[in-house]
């Protein structure tokens, strides 16, 4: 990938997480909207408490699966962080 390609694709990346963002922010003014995306923030769809032992150095699913993860928890705090800000 050129230098070129992967600013574009970073560029789209973000300006999709922007809209995301923006967009879960809206749909959180809803109650019951609200508590879903709060308990999505909660839940983690990684193994936890060592139910399955990523060992030393975790494969490449268990390492991308935190990423996702972390990037959910990113997002929704944004977008909490944002729907605050209108209250």
């Amino acid at each position: 990938m050129t230098l070129q390609n992967a600013a574009h694709l970073e560029g789209r990346i973000n300006a999709h997480r922007r809209l995301l963002v923006e967009l879960l922010s809206v749909v959180a003014a809803i109650p019951e909207a609200r508590e879903a995306l709060l308990a999505m923030a909660r839940d983690n769809e990684t193994v936890i408490d060592h139910e399955e032992d990523p060992g030393v150095e975790p494969d490449a699913a268990f390492a991308a699966q935190q990423i996702a993860d972390d990037e959910i928890r990113a997002i929704l705090k944004a977008a909490m962080a944002r729907l605050e800000t209108r209250m």
